[in-house]
């Protein structure tokens, strides 16, 4: 049953990927007004923010297996949180990438370092990469109980990084939610709802199809323990 609907999910989620990221593309590229400042370079904004909030998600939902693996102790816990913060971290790349372009390309500078925006998140990506160097150097139930307690404490560091977008202020890293709502006409953020969508369902997708990996290669390893039996 749970593998039944294990397997539904990663259907689910890949079709409504695959579906939403090409209607995305097409609308951003072809349907959503170009930008009179910067030009068609802006529009890589839709794929840059969505992926950005996307990688938050993926931490808060390690944060929460977390939580359930020490209440409960499931292993299944722990792969999911695990899962999780590798898929967010893989986007989280994509994050500096896709920024680090834009930047370049409307304001001249790949990267400034007393922006606190670009700074906070920065931190953000150093403490889910070193959630992979503790889980490396341990083992067994000490691991994933430690692992635990880390996703939680490194989630700290996600309110922290949101915020700062929304009191920084810089010319390199312009607002573009704030406190007053979206900055940004009707048109552009129906697009980039469309955008985020889409990349909440890929990260889903990737997540389930990681999982599914997961139980292939246990499922092989003990096929081949018993063949060697």
């Amino acid at each position: 049953m749970i593998e039944a609907l294990r397997g539904r999910g990663l259907a689910i989620f890949g079709a409504l990927a695959a579906t939403l990221t090409t209607l995305a593309v097409i609308g951003v590229f072809l349907v959503a007004p170009e930008d009179a400042d910067q030009g068609i370079i802006q529009k890589i904004f839709y794929f840059h923010v969505a992926i950005a909030i996307t990688s938050l998600v993926g931490f808060l939902v390690a944060c929460v297996c977390a939580i359930l693996y020490l209440r409960s102790r499931e292993e299944r816990w722990d792969e999911i949180g695990s899962t999780a913060v590798g898929v967010a971290l893989l986007y989280a790349v994509l994050v500096i990438i896709t920024g680090s372009i834009w930047a370049k390309a409307s304001w001249g500078t790949w990267w400034v370092w007393d922006d606190v925006r670009l700074v906070t998140y920065a931190l953000v990506v150093l403490l889910y990469a070193a959630y992979f160097v503790l889980r490396s150097s341990l083992e067994g139930e000490r691991r994933m109980r430690l692992s635990a307690v880390f996703a939680i404490v490194a989630f700290a560091s996600v309110p922290l990084s949101f915020y700062s977008v929304r009191v920084a202020t810089s010319f390199v890293h312009p607002v573009v939610f704030t406190r007053n709502g979206a900055n940004l006409p009707g048109s552009m953020l129906v697009w980039f709802v469309v955008s985020l969508a889409a990349m909440l369902a890929l990260y889903g997708a990737l997540v389930h199809l990681q999982l599914a990996q997961n139980r292939a290669d246990r499922s092989l390893a003990r096929l081949k323990a018993l063949l060697e039996g």
